[in-house]
């Protein structure tokens, strides 16, 4: 190093709030997480182990967080350099929106129907979805596929129990991807 360099260090603010918010959706939504990283995370191939299963914070007013819970599987097999993706979450249909926590977040760039997780947690009842879709290889700073060609696939369950749901999308995965471990 050249001589006179003088360094300096500083925290950098929108990566620890970005980790900080992701933290509190993973602490939040323990319950629903949890049962998908044990059923599913010993199935993961292809160099999916390698990548870090993701709750990954998208929009955010004062108080109200919303974001997606992303475990990267597999490459999917009939699209190369695609990576098949389950997320995790509530089950948003259209009107869920406009109700208490997501409404104060006003419209955003969510699709309907597609897991999605709010801080503060919405009472409950509540009903769990689980969706596998194709993407591109992730980046860190993005979670979800946005090009419309990138989808080869896509398998959707939805549950009450998040526990039920996570047994019944590995049972599915199994048999919908063969080339998957099935046991270990």
């Amino acid at each position: 190093m050249p001589s006179g360099l003088e360094w300096e260090i500083t925290p950098d603010r929108e990566l620890t709030v970005d980790n900080a918010a992701s933290e509190a959706l993973r602490t939040a939504y323990a319950d629903v997480i949890t049962p998908f990283e044990q059923a599913l995370m010993p199935l993961r191939i292809d160099g999916a182990a390698d990548l870090e299963p993701r709750a990954k914070v998208w929009k955010w007013e004062e108080h109200v967080l919303a974001g997606t819970f992303d475990l990267w599987l597999c490459n999917d097999p009939d699209r190369p350099h695609t990576w098949l993706v389950v997320s995790v979450g509530l089950w948003t249909e259209p009107q869920f929106l406009d109700q208490e926590p997501a409404a104060r977040l006003g419209h955003f760039d969510f699709t309907p129907h597609h897991p999605l997780l709010f801080l503060p947690r919405p009472p409950g009842p509540a009903t769990f979805t689980a969706r596998v879709t194709g993407g591109a290889f992730p980046h860190k700073s993005s979670s979800r596929t946005k090009a419309a060609d990138a989808i080869g696939v896509a398998h959707q369950w939805t549950a009450n129990d998040p526990a039920v749901l996570a047994a019944r999308v590995r049972r599915d995965l199994t048999t919908l991807l063969p080339h998957l471990p099935t046991e270990r």
